[in-house]
């Protein structure tokens, strides 16, 4: 959707600096000098950038002058707590807003989005977009009328749909017979019961579900990446659940960096470290190197 994105600021008379290739080349700093050449003001990019800035322990505000830049913009990816820390603690200037969204090119638009006079917290987008009925569903539950689910109250975590039509509705979107009556965007979220803010826990798809407690793969990576990231490059979280199993098995895969040794005791100290920032029934069965 970021095209459409350009058009829409070019309608209102913006300059647009647009980059092509990788924005670590020929250098990891390269595209940071850029942004403070150009003097941009709004910044786009994603919580994979900025987790490899952080990693590699680059903090584009002590390489170049970012007094101009006021908002920078990170989706395609959920954005961890760690980063949301680092962005402030040592990436970027107090005063620079950090706008976490979501939405889609099928939609043309976002659901959850900023706003520059609410507080930013850690974790998730600031709020509902304006024109957009979001809720939060249980799709476990048949609620009726054609659909599929019933609303969940706030700080529980569902599947992200729209009660109601929007502006930049896709065609056809009610289908053949007309019957359906929310648009499943396919994320599982939870809207936070205080703030409002709303947190996305990973793709509907792939929520976890071992003993019937569903979370998103986020909530672990959230943990790894906060706590480990000085000794592990990378993970992925899946559930396991083949036919013979009557249960789903969660696996979690780490990547270590280079020096860096699997060991039973880094095991022990991932899974203690999710079960204390989330519960026991969080922790993966399985702890894989790959």
């Amino acid at each position: 959707m970021m095209y459409m994105s350009s058009v829409q600021l070019m309608l209102m008379g913006a300059r647009l600096v647009l980059y092509d290739g990788s924005p670590f080349t020929p250098d990891p700093k390269n595209f940071i000098r850029l942004v403070g050449e150009q003097k941009i003001t709004h910044l786009g990019i994603s919580p994979r950038y900025m987790q490899t800035l952080q990693m590699n322990g680059i903090n584009p505000k002590d390489v170049t002058d970012l007094s101009h830049l006021k908002i920078v913009t990170s989706t395609g990816m959920v954005l961890s707590d760690a980063l949301f820390e680092w962005f402030y603690d040592f990436g970027f200037a107090p005063s620079t807003q950090l706008c976490n969204i979501s939405g889609g090119t099928d939609i043309a638009s976002a659901f959850g989005t900023a706003n520059p006079i609410l507080p930013v917290y850690v974790g998730g987008c600031q709020c509902i977009s304006l024109g957009m009925a979001a809720e939060v569903f249980d799709s476990t539950i048949e609620g009726g009328q054609g659909v599929k689910g019933v609303p969940v109250e706030g700080g529980v975590p569902g599947e992200l749909v729209c009660t109601k039509a929007f502006p930049t509705m896709p065609v056809k979107l009610w289908g053949a017979n007309s019957a359906e009556r929310c648009w499943t965007h396919g994320d599982f979220i939870m809207i936070h019961p205080q703030t409002r803010q709303v947190i996305f826990l990973g793709r509907a798809d792939g929520v976890l579900n071992p003993s019937g407690v569903r979370f998103g793969s986020a909530d672990i990576y959230s943990v790894v990446d906060a706590n480990f990231s000085d000794i592990i490059a990378d993970s992925i979280c899946v559930g396991q659940r083949r036919p013979q199993d009557n249960d789903e098995s969660v696996m979690l895969f780490l990547l270590m960096k280079p020096g860096k040794a699997f060991t039973p005791d880094l095991v022990r100290r991932v899974r203690a470290a999710i079960r204390k920032e989330h519960s026991p029934r969080h922790v993966p069965k399985y702890v894989v190197y790959i």
